[in-house]
Parts: C-alpha cells; sequence; structure tokens
C-alpha cells in the first residue's frame, strides 16, 4: 500500500514534467532490483533512508549503488550517521540497537574509495540535535 501511495503521488509531476526521468522502486540496500539495474546507468541514486544499520555490510551496500551510477560521473545522495567518539566507547549502543558497527567518517571515506566513490562532503548536524 505504501509504495502504492508513492506512485500515486509521483503521477502529477510526472504529467508536469514529462522530461524528467523519475521512478521510484522498493528495494534493499543489498541487492538492487533487477527492474532498476535494467534502467542504468544513472546520474544520480537518492536513498530516503539512512545507511546507519547497514555500516557493518557497507561495502555490500556501495558496491550495489556505484554499479548503477554513471561511472565517474554519478552522485550517491544519502543522509547518514557516523561516528565520532572512539568504537568501544560506542559499544553498549552499538549492542543495545542490535548493529554491527557503526562507521567513523574516516573509516566511510575508506568504504567510498574501495567502491569506485568519492566522498564530495556533508555537513556535521549535532547542533541541529
Amino acid at each position: 500500500k505504501q509504495w502504492y501511495q508513492r506512485r500515486v503521488r509521483v503521477a502529477p509531476y510526472r504529467e508536469r514534467h514529462p522530461d524528467i526521468r523519475a521512478e521510484f522502486h522498493a528495494g534493499s540496500y543489498y541487492e538492487i532490483p533487477d527492474a532498476v539495474k535494467a534502467l542504468a546507468p544513472f546520474t544520480h541514486v537518492v536513498m530516503q533512508t539512512s545507511i546507519f544499520y547497514a555500516h557493518h555490510r557497507i561495502d555490500d551496500v556501495l558496491r550495489e549503488v556505484s554499479g548503477v551510477l554513471e561511472p565517474g560521473s554519478g552522485v550517491l545522495v544519502t543522509t547518514d550517521f557516523l561516528r565520532k567518539a572512539p568504537l568501544e566507547d560506542v559499544a553498549e549502543f552499538i549492542r543495545l540497537n542490535s548493529m554491527g558497527t557503526v562507521l567513523s567518517k574516516e573509516e566511510m571515506e575508506s568504504a567510498l574509495k574501495r567502491n569506485g566513490l568519492v566522498y564530495c562532503g556533508g555537513e556535521d548536524l549535532d547542533a541541529h540535535c
């Protein structure tokens, strides 16, 4: 039902902007649906949710995204939470939230690089919390 509601809201937008190619698909971080892969390559991939709970499989996620972006110019836009404190200082938080790990900014940048992506910037939103 939720997917259907999103598709219905997109219809009026597509009528007003027929030149913009936009589709919405439900899928997994770890395995992008074949219907989406068939439409690749994309100039942009936008994740509407954080990949915070997938840090323990970050290479799987980024490999999938990298595989559908235009080589050398594709853009991934996402919101994520990254660790500032040493891992041992947040170990209890990770355990209580059933998470594999929480990456630091440096670890995320390394993961991006391993998967053919480049970190282009972000914003520390701690002051807004």
